[in-house]
């Protein structure tokens, strides 16, 4: 699910529609006339408007044509109209929630009902996990599948799918991380091209029993193109995999993937693993001292540290609370920053007051406001809002269609939430990030190229010999 976070005003680009519709006017009553424009006359908001319609890499390639053209390209509201530009989702509530994903060749089976998911993003790439029968039957559910994983930016609308996976399915609950490795990408513009950094996907398999000291991941490498299997060491017993692990999902925070570790429906703590350093095996972040380790707890991120909602298992505690981890390298400390009761919240949509006032209010985490650290994004029911937790102001986001039943992997269940590892926040101030494409496919592509053109002139040479046979007989 896409969470919008940044509003821009059309005022500007109306008037010049208007304005250009107004040209194309005169051109048509004079064609003969030739109209010359020099683009540097431009005033800034109408070249604003030329440039943020080039491709990416183009527009990133004329900051060198001047001063005037770095400044404009290099402010950060050229960035948000580009990608507002780019790719505008509907907030209609007649959708299914999946047109920002129209772009996926699996996005129709998934509205049949087949498994499909958002399992995991990395700023705005998202990891989409579906499952494709390998019989077109009637009782396809029933059947063999192929587990198919696929990486997209849906603000580029490009994608690629990952080699199918080569172990046999399982019924352990697997938790999915996806992180990618910067090599040289500028602070400001994010990663332009996908030569500057590396990827990993990590399935992170249930133990089978309590204090574990390995635990088993079957992780792909962009590098190498392939799924290995791993057994990862770590200094503590790590247990099987329950609903707070399985809700909270895997947050990839300064280079590291983080999950939930609990037994016997309590949290114990947090898992750290570097993807990228494997043989560091897994460290443990203990939990804060006052989290009421039989709550539930979501993981997320602000601005690159790790944030936890917590949210009471009894539902009469009408409440929530967020902790922030200070000091990251050294260990850690957990850190209060809000608690908000739901019965102090306000808002112009009595709506929203409603639900919040109830007995149980469902209030569940989707998402942090990735500029504000005092706003969180929280589901309502069929609603998407926005919650100040300092002045407990509710502001209306969006509308589910059935609770995001389709975004949560088509569950069959009848209540249910969209949980924040099915979210992933549109507007941050960073160009969009390309599709990694791994090296050995682009070479299989060249050698692919290379065959169909070396056919291509074979085929040529044949009919140029049979022409020149047939011309000499005659």
């Amino acid at each position: 699910m896409a969470v919008e976070s940044i509003k821009s005003t059309n005022t500007d680009s109306l008037v010049l529609c208007y304005k250009r519709r107004k040209r194309r006017r005169i051109i048509e009553e004079k064609p003969n006339d030739p109209i010359q424009i020099d683009i540097e006359k431009l005033p800034d908001a109408l070249l604003f408007e030329v440039l943020y319609r080039l491709p990416c890499r183009r527009a990133l390639q004329y900051k060198s044509v001047s001063k005037r053209w770095c400044s404009l390209i290099s402010h950060p509201q050229f960035v948000r109209s580009y990608i507002h530009h780019r790719h505008q989702f509907s907030n209609d509530g007649d959708g299914d929630g999946l047109d920002f994903l129209n772009f996926l060749p699996n996005i129709e089976r998934a509205r049949k009902g087949y498994t499909f998911s958002i399992e995991a993003s990395f700023n705005d790439l998202l990891l989409v996990y579906s499952e494709v029968p390998k019989s077109l039957s009637r009782f396809w559910h029933l059947g063999p599948v192929f587990r198919v994983y696929c990486i997209c930016n849906p603000l580029t609308k490009q994608w690629i799918t990952l080699p199918c996976l080569p172990f046999p399915k399982s019924n352990r609950v697997v938790l999915v991380g996806f992180i990618c490795n910067p090599y040289s990408c500028d602070k400001e513009q994010g990663c332009t091209t996908n030569a500057d950094y590396s990827y990993k996907v990590v399935r992170i398999l249930s133990p089978t029993e309590s204090n574990a000291t390995h635990i088993h991941m079957q992780i792909f490498s962009s590098d190498t193109d392939e799924w290995c299997d791993s057994l990862v060491s770590s200094p503590r017993g790590l247990n099987p995999f329950h609903i707070r692990s399985s809700n909270a999902g895997v947050v990839a925070c300064n280079g590291m993937l983080h999950w939930v570790d609990e037994n016997d429906r309590t949290i114990k703590g947090f898992v750290v693993f570097d993807p990228f350093n494997e043989a560091q095996g897994c460290r443990y972040v203990d939990p804060p001292s006052d989290l009421c380790l039989g709550d539930f707890v979501y993981l997320g991120v602000f601005q690159g540290r790790l944030r936890i909602f917590q949210k009471p298992f009894f539902q009469n505690h009408c409440n929530f609370s967020v902790w922030e981890l200070e000091d990251y390298n050294n260990a850690g400390k957990w850190c209060l920053k809000y608690k908000v009761y739901f019965k102090d919240m306000v808002s112009e949509h009595t709506d929203l007051v409603k639900i919040a006032k109830k007995i149980s209010p469902p209030g569940s985490l989707l998402a942090f406001h990735p500029n504000v650290g005092e706003i969180v994004f929280l589901q309502f029911h069929n609603y998407i809002v926005l919650c100040n937790m300092r002045t407990k102001v509710l502001t209306m986001a969006g509308r589910l269609r059935d609770r995001g039943r389709i975004l949560a992997g088509n569950t069959s269940l009848e209540a249910y939430n969209v949980y924040a590892k099915h979210v992933f926040i549109v507007g941050q101030s960073s160009w969009p990030t390309p599709v990694p494409l791994p090296l050995k496919r682009e070479w299989d592509f060249l050698l692919t190229l290379a065959k169909v053109a070396s056919k291509l002139e074979e085929r040529k040479e044949l009919r140029a010999t049979i022409a020149a046979n047939t011309s000499s007989e005659v």
